[in-house]
């Protein structure tokens, strides 16, 4: 006789509430997309993975130190410069011959002017330009070939002080009887006034522009400043052979300053 298996209930009639029929054994559960389920693998959980670090960076014996040449344009300003001091300290302007034997370096030279009293262009140069341009001259060829914001506010701070005292003490001054003046404006009285005018409405204009466009100026500044010292020394001595190698290193000295601010701050080598 068989045993009997489990009740099945009654046919036609619901299954008790609380109770779970389980799917018949080769039952395949279907997904709500039509697709039957699968059973995952279990995996053991364990720490979580690092990705794969890069490795260390190795070093060669040529990574040391290298030495990079500075910019073409840095190399001709500091010539420039070394010109620059060489002729307004030590070299001779005025050669022995035209002298009376005894060479006469700027120093010198701008003392004898002073106490004789300026005459002419080139004696006005040398009394009142000569030292000053040198000065902003250097700090102009500094600033174009670094190309410097802060350098550039002092070169223009630099250049207001002198033409307001150029101005005060040569123009204005003079004309309005200060410092035992007659009082008037004479022809270098205008002349002067003209000048500081001119040169404050430059160096207003390049204060408002940019770093490259203000090296540009700066370079064309520099050689015109060139031309002009050429013009004073000729005109301070009568004779092209009074002049000795220094009156004329200034202009060399402005050239290549001029050069090299036009030239940027560009390096002969990359990197």
């Amino acid at each position: 006789m068989s045993r009997p298996g489990p009740y099945q209930g009654e046919p036609g009639r619901q299954q008790p509430y609380g109770r779970q029929q389980y799917p018949p054994q080769g039952y395949q559960q279907q997904s709500p997309y039509g697709q039957p389920y699968q059973e995952q693998p279990y995996r053991q959980p364990g720490p979580p993975q690092r990705p794969p670090s890069s490795p260390p960076p190795r070093y060669s014996d040529d990574d040391g130190f290298r030495f990079r040449l500075p910019g073409l344009g840095l190399l001709l300003s500091l010539v420039g410069i070394v010109v620059q001091l060489l002729c307004m300290l030590v070299l001779p302007w005025v050669s022995a011959s035209a002298a009376g034997g005894d060479a006469v370096s700027l120093p010198e030279l701008w003392k004898v002017v002073s106490d004789v009293g300026a005459q002419g262009f080139g004696g006005w140069y040398v009394a009142l330009f000569s030292y000053p341009l040198a000065v902003l001259g250097v700090v102009l060829a500094l600033v174009s070939v670094l190309e410097s914001v802060a350098g550039k506010v002092i070169f223009a701070g630099l250049a207001i002080i002198g033409i307001g005292w150029l101005l005060l003490r040569y123009g204005v001054g003079p004309a309005a009887g200060m410092f035992g003046e007659s009082g008037g404006f004479s022809r270098q009285e205008i002349t002067t006034i003209g000048i500081a005018v001119a040169a404050l409405v430059v160096v207003i204009f390049m204060l408002r522009t940019g770093l490259a466009m203000f090296r540009r100026i700066a370079g064309l500044v520099l050689l015109v400043i060139a031309g002009v010292h050429v013009y004073a020394v000729q005109d301070l001595v009568a004779s092209a052979d009074g002049l000795s190698i220094g009156a004329y290193g200034p202009a060399l000295g402005y050239v290549l300053s001029g050069v090299a601010a036009l030239i940027g701050p560009r390096r002969l080598t990359p990197g």
